[in-house]
């Protein structure tokens, strides 16, 4: 390559290096990248939260890469309003992180991984010294953007999301869709780059042979209530033939938490609470069945759940949906089992058809992990990331 690249990654809010699927992502996303022989930096303008301990080091390196925390504290205060300072101490942190790179000529682009939810004051901080100093800035898009929500406000309905944006990263054909469209409404010519789902498939040992005993697996945090709400539902269509088959739920969730959605069911769920990362890949090769739900809602569509990735991996078993990005990489029958969308009844008919016939399962977990390593092994994308951030440079 003729030049190489000095690429920043800028967290947004996300803790690092230990963390959920956005943390996941980043990282992967940054490896990537670096493997592809680029110089990478993380600046990590994100905390863990006040009851939280995950990252511990301010400054470090993981997978060889060096980040930093840019308030040189892990987690946030107990203090709302020292929360609310930090946010405007690490923007004007930011501001002078990109200046000073900038003028040492140690910077080329910036990866920033910003909500487009809804508007925020760091897209303000960081595009204006990336525009002083003529940096582009490229961002992650992996879900639904403010845009597309039914209610906006006015800020919302004037601005576009792709507001700072020299260049952005799509997890989904959706947003690649969606990017087209809302550059001829905005009158923008914001380049994209297709990048789904991302999964170190050499971190996951797949295994080789059937589960022991009957475990539905469920990996995500407590606000997806609705998609808890569908489980719940259709394991009741597995207890009936099944009654000894455990549900499995990591994350916060919690009998407490779930409250109705629970109602009954005392024994048939374990809850594990956060796990570590190594805790939490041996309950996939634990399971029999691993479960994602999804919905035919845009919130749905624009996503691409990281979890699923990670199930592929580990060769078990999956269950989902017919939702968006799932049918171009998986076949029901054959890599997975996808039902309609909705339909709690026959997403519990497919679990238990593979509680019944776990050799059957056995092999579609195989062929899922073919999946994992053909489309979603993060090493396949890091020269095109390479070749999109020189293109954003030269320009």
């Amino acid at each position: 390559m003729a030049k190489q690249l000095h690429i920043g990654v800028l967290t947004g809010r996300t803790p690092y290096p230990v963390g959920m699927a956005s943390t996941q992502r980043i990282r992967l996303m940054a490896r990537a990248m670096a493997e592809a022989g680029a110089v990478v930096n993380v600046w990590v303008d994100g905390l863990d939260g006040w009851t939280e301990a995950r990252n511990l080091a301010p400054t470090g390196e993981k997978d060889s890469i060096p980040y930093e925390y840019l308030l040189g504290k892990t987690q946030a205060s107990a203090w709302k309003l020292r929360r609310r300072w930090d946010r405007m101490a690490l923007a004007w942190l930011v501001r002078g992180r990109l200046a000073k790179a900038a003028l040492g000529s140690s910077l080329d682009g910036l990866f920033f991984f910003t909500t487009v939810m809804k508007p925020t004051f760091e897209r303000l901080a960081v595009r204006s010294p990336a525009r002083k100093h003529r940096l582009p800035v490229v961002i992650d898009i992996c879900e639904r953007p403010w845009s597309l929500k039914p209610k906006k406000s006015l800020i919302e309905r004037r601005v576009s999301p792709l507001w700072g944006a020299d260049g952005v990263t799509c997890i989904s054909r959706f947003l690649e869709d969606w990017v087209r469209e809302e550059n001829i409404r905005s009158g923008r010519n914001v380049p994209s780059l297709y990048v789904p789902i991302l999964v170190d498939v050499n971190e996951i040992k797949p295994v080789e042979s059937p589960a022991v005993g009957k475990t539905v697996l469920f990996a995500g945090a407590p606000e997806y209530d609705e998609t808890l709400r569908f489980l719940a539902a259709a394991m009741e269509t597995v207890w009936d033939q099944h009654g000894d088959c455990q549900l499995v739920i990591t994350g916060g969730a919690t009998e407490a938490t779930l409250g109705r959605i629970a109602k009954g069911t005392s024994g048939r769920i374990r809850y594990t609470g956060f796990l570590e990362r190594n805790a939490l890949l041996h309950e996939y090769s634990a399971s029999s069945v691993l479960a994602i739900p999804l919905f035919d809602d845009v919130r749905s569509q624009a996503r691409f759940p990281t979890k699923l990735g990670e199930y592929l991996a580990s060769g078990r078993p999956v269950v989902s949906n017919r939702v968006g990005e799932i049918p171009h990489f998986l076949e029901n029958g054959i890599s997975a089992y996808l039902t309609a969308p909705g339909d709690a009844a026959a997403f519990g008919k497919a679990i238990g058809q593979l509680l019944v016939d776990p050799a059957s399962g056995h092999a579609m977990g195989r062929n899922g992990r073919q999946v994992a390593e053909r489309h979603f092994h993060y090493a396949n994308y890091g020269a095109k990331l390479y070749e999109f951030f020189l293109r954003m440079a030269g320009s």
